[in-house]
């Protein structure tokens, strides 16, 4: 015998509605194969012979491994803004350290924002050092690579200063260089010009005085 759930009397165990009340009645039957089948397995648990929890489990530890080798791959940035002033050059090492290890880092990196925000104060800082040791040519170069990897069209919250500077650097670098183009014919043939017009001068100068 088992108790109605809306009067509380009395009903056979195999009756489908009280007879004193008419409120449904479900058998035992029904109830218990409407029941989840559970039990515990390596790696989650079964419902009903679904394993459910595993593949959770493995994603989390996975984004957990990559998150460490991101982290470990930024470490030499770190350093080399300790190293900038005093020993430029190792700086400069350590940021083209940082910038391969964070590319080979994940699969896809660049998908990561993070990732994208590193690598553009990286460039940033790694062009100016480079800049200021006089090395003009291999600091467009690292901005022309931070371009091809198309983070100067970067539009990451936060990072607008970094990508600005790299922008406005690259041309000021390329002014730059373009002047110091000129070949050493070119100047010969600049400084032709100049003493032609000069003693040109000179002359109409000197007829004028006569």
């Amino acid at each position: 015998m088992r108790a109605c759930e809306q009067c509380g009397l009395s009903i056979g165990d195999a009756a489908t509605f009280c007879t004193v009340c008419g409120a449904r009645a479900d058998s035992p039957a029904s109830t218990a194969s409407a029941a989840p089948e559970s039990r515990a397995v390596q790696g989650g648990m079964s419902v009903n012979g679904r394993v459910v929890g595993q593949d959770g489990r493995a994603s989390r530890g996975h984004e957990d491994a990559l998150a460490r080798r991101l982290h470990e791959a930024s470490l030499p940035m770190h350093e080399a803004s300790h190293r900038e002033k005093m020993d430029p050059a190792r700086a400069a090492a350590l940021y083209r350290e940082a910038i391969v290890r964070l590319l080979e880092a994940a699969a896809d990196p660049l998908d990561r924002e993070g990732v994208r925000h590193d690598l553009l104060l990286i460039f940033d800082r790694l062009s100016l050092v480079l800049k200021r040791e006089g090395l003009l040519a291999e600091a467009l170069e690292e901005i022309d690579s931070a371009a091809s990897l198309g983070l100067l069209d970067c539009r990451d919250y936060g990072i607008k200063g970094h990508r600005e500077a790299l922008r406005k650097r690259r041309e000021s670098l390329r002014r730059v260089l373009d002047g110091d183009s000129l070949t050493a014919d070119d100047v010969t043939r600049a400084s032709q010009r100049v003493g032609v017009e000069s003693a040109a001068g000179a002359k109409l100068l000197h007829k004028g005085h006569s």
